[in-house]
């Protein structure tokens, strides 16, 4: 697979009398997946989100974006304009009175002929089911359809490479499930690449790969079923585990005998429904 991002050895801190937030982190995205970062709060993972698209420089090491780095001042506009960020709380992204003012106002901000502009408004907002919406003001809508303006805007830009920094952790499980929703038909139609950074395993648990951080370091990285195989690592680091993996931990104690491990409800209904044949 392409290499979009590589992040070399990067280490960072706030101020220099501070402990490092990072250190020495080093890990790579790959074109078209779906990575999950995840940790407590205080891991350095919504730092590192900010060091992706160059909200902030690393103190020591390196971040590369499709070949750019980060450090390089002729670089820094090349990296925001490939990755998009869609932050935790989408009332502080607005800045447009309507939704059609929002989701222009980055397009505006580059220069776009007005035509153009408005070809791509058009298009973003259809993409996430809000073009009904155009000329609502952004506060009178719903959690769910603040995140999915929010990506509207995002998307507009057309970056390569978008990050949900706790996108969904102020959603009820409604609006969760739809932003997601939204993110993963995006992925699939556009080729977008996603990184979402939460402490919502749950979440993890659909991505493609995991990244699991901690006090500022990559304690573990692979496959969801891989990592999710530690549940022990994950639960002494202070993450709670999916339900569905709760779930078969308690029947795995009271003697059932599960052939994999459970990641969704789905598969953990499928596998109720095999011990039951068996029996």
């Amino acid at each position: 697979m392409e290499e979009l991002i590589s992040v070399q050895n990067v280490s960072f801190r706030y101020q220099e009398e501070h402990p490092y937030v990072l250190k020495d982190v080093g890990l790579s995205v790959q074109k078209g997946e779906w990575l999950a970062i995840v940790g407590h709060n205080g891991s350095g993972k919504s730092t590192l989100a900010r060091l992706l698209n160059g909200l902030l420089l690393p103190e020591k090491g390196d971040v590369l974006v499709e070949g750019f780095n980060s450090r390089d001042e002729e670089s820094i506009w090349e990296i925001r304009r490939r990755v998009g960020i869609v932050f935790q709380n989408p009332d502080n992204q607005f800045v447009g009175t309507s939704v059609q003012d929002d989701v222009a106002f980055g397009l505006e901000n580059s220069g776009m002929p007005r035509e153009k502009m408005l070809e791509r408004i058009s298009e973003s907002v259809k993409k996430v089911r809000m073009e009904d919406f155009l000329d609502q003001e952004p506060h009178r809508l719903s959690g769910g359809q603040k995140q999915r303006v929010a990506i509207a805007g995002i998307i507009a830009l057309r970056p390569s490479i978008v990050i949900l920094d706790e996108a969904t952790s102020m959603l009820d499980p409604a609006g969760r499930k739809e932003v997601l929703q939204t993110m993963r038909e995006l992925k699939e139609e556009e080729g977008m690449t996603v990184i979402s950074i939460t402490h919502d395993l749950e979440e993890a648990a659909r991505a493609d790969r995991i990244i699991v951080m901690n006090a500022g370091e990559v304690i573990d990285e692979g496959l969801p079923v891989d990592v999710f195989k530690k549940g022990d690592m994950l639960e002494k680091i202070g993450l709670d585990l999916p339900f569905p993996l709760q779930v078969q931990r308690a029947l795995r104690e009271k003697g059932y005998d599960f052939e994999k491990l459970t990641l969704s409800q789905e598969e953990l209904v499928n596998e109720l429904w095999t011990l039951q044949l068996k029996s």
